[in-house]
């Protein structure tokens, strides 16, 4: 069958190669299906264009990943595709559909199916079945719509064993041109993702695609797809954006391990937790290229940080990057300010807990209750949740558009804008940073870094 599988348009807070797309890709063209992939973050398609290429490549079937930000603009290209395309089948899968299939079907009919859970192997069981015509009435973690009435399957088994999947299609995605709108020190670069599930409880994370059990690949497979990134695409730098790369830190230590026995040479970023690291770790992931650790710190209260049931507190918070600052590792930390119940001066605390703590970078933004988590549901029962997504959900870099504290939405967003300037216009941080650049590929860095700053903040 000919598949188009799409990433609508959308507010997105970073642009980076689709590998829930490219992962599900890959599947199918390993069982003899011939896939496309569009991604409308990096490309310029009207409808005529669009409708062209679906009719130069004969596509029978297109799969649209939905996450809450962009659920209504999918909606609208699916409501397109079927005026256009009456006989196509349309597929929705991702985090929103996952959460909220029948909500989906109810209110865009184009849709045919809503996949839930993770996608490689519930699409290529749902397109087998309608190329052999086989019933799909109770297919795991499948919806849809059926003599009016909606049958609805939740999903219930996750992948296994993640080795079994085939590399990312990455054949099928200008790898060069995603690598442009990158934020890293070398070009080209890319991203991979090397396990699943985390089973942390924080009140503001959704895991209804990954779960929360940790599900990985070896670190022979990981290093494995290191080097043909390398070999093929001449990539020099690559962002894991596993939930937290060190989660199982032997695992961590073995990829470092095999990288540098190989004499792998490659510079990479990760994100993971400030208890999840230690000296010897740390050590052995400098060595291995780690440049850049992203931890999500949150806030300097210990208060909230119990409300966000972060499983952290400030002292794990300065060990962890004082060990991480020792190994010679770059720090970005992540901070979060609109929680239910935090103050001003909470908010104030954190931003002065953030200058204290010897970090390169850091990133404020305001609370979002996404569906699927304690904190929407929090924002439910306060009457802070609206049914239009568009009123309920932001990303980074979009204006603000409420507020889920009892501090309005607009003071929210100068807070966090006199976050960013007094934590990066401080003189002691410019100078710092002016005499850390040692290379060209420094100076870029930074200066890429404050060009973004500035267009969100003046």
């Amino acid at each position: 069958m000919n598949i188009l599988l799409i990433n609508p348009p959308g507010t997105v807070s970073f642009v980076s190669p689709p590998l829930g797309l490219l992962c599900i890709a890959g599947l199918l063209n390993a069982n003899n299906h011939n896939v496309h992939i569009v991604d409308y973050n990096i490309e310029e398609l009207d409808y005529p264009k669009f409708f062209n290429f679906i009719r130069e490549k004969e596509i029978n079937a297109v799969g649209i990943s939905i996450v809450t930000p962009n659920v209504y603009t999918s909606m609208e290209l699916s409501v397109a595709i079927r005026k256009k395309i009456p006989e196509i089948i349309i597929i929705a899968g991702g985090p929103h559909a996952t959460l909220m299939p029948e909500q989906l079907l109810t209110e865009c009919t184009a849709i045919n199916y809503v996949i839930q859970g993770e996608g490689e192997f519930r699409m290529l069981d749902l397109i087998t079945s309608i190329e052999n015509r086989k019933p799909v009435d109770e297919m795991d973690g499948l919806a849809f719509m059926k003599d009016n009435n909606i049958t609805n399957n939740p999903a219930r088994k996750f992948i296994e064993d993640l080795n079994v999947l085939p590399p990312p299609a990455w054949n099928l995605v200008d790898i060069l041109k995603y690598s442009s709108f990158m934020k890293t020190s070398l070009l080209p670069a890319t991203t991979m993702m090397t396990s699943r599930g985390c089973p942390y409880q924080c009140i503001y994370c959704s895991k209804p695609v990954t779960g929360t059990r940790l599900r990985t690949l070896t670190p022979e497979n990981v290093v494995k797809e290191i080097e043909f990134l390398i070999q093929k695409y001449k990539i020099k730098e690559i962002i894991f954006y596993d939930d937290s790369f060190t989660l199982n830190k032997d695992r961590a230590m073995k990829i470092c391990e095999l990288i540098i026995q190989k004499g792998i040479k490659i510079k990479w970023q990760c994100e993971t937790r400030v208890n999840l690291v230690n000296k010897e770790l740390l050590e052995k992931m400098k060595q291995a290229g780690c440049y850049l650790i992203a931890y999500g710190i949150e806030s300097g209260s210990e208060r909230v940080l119990k409300i966000l049931k972060k499983g952290i507190t400030i002292e794990q918070i300065r060990i962890a990057i004082e060990l991480t600052r020792k190994a010679g590792i770059k720090i970005i930390g992540y901070f979060m300010v609109g929680i239910p119940g935090e103050t001003a001066d909470e908010i104030k605390q954190t931003v002065k807990f953030s200058k204290s703590l010897d970090i390169d970078f850091a990133q404020y933004s305001i609370a979002t209750a996404y569906p699927g988590t304690e904190l929407f549901q929090i924002a439910k029962s306060q009457n802070k949740i609206s049914g239009d997504w568009s009123k309920s959900i932001y990303a980074w870099g979009a204006a603000p558009i409420m507020s889920l504290s009892d501090i309005p939405v607009k003071e929210l967003a100068s807070y966090t804008r006199k976050a960013y300037k007094s934590f990066y216009f401080r003189p002691s941080y410019i100078i710092k940073k002016i005499k850390g650049i040692k290379t060209y590929d420094d100076f870029l860095y930074y200066f890429r870094g404050f060009k973004t700053l500035f267009k969100q903040l003046f």
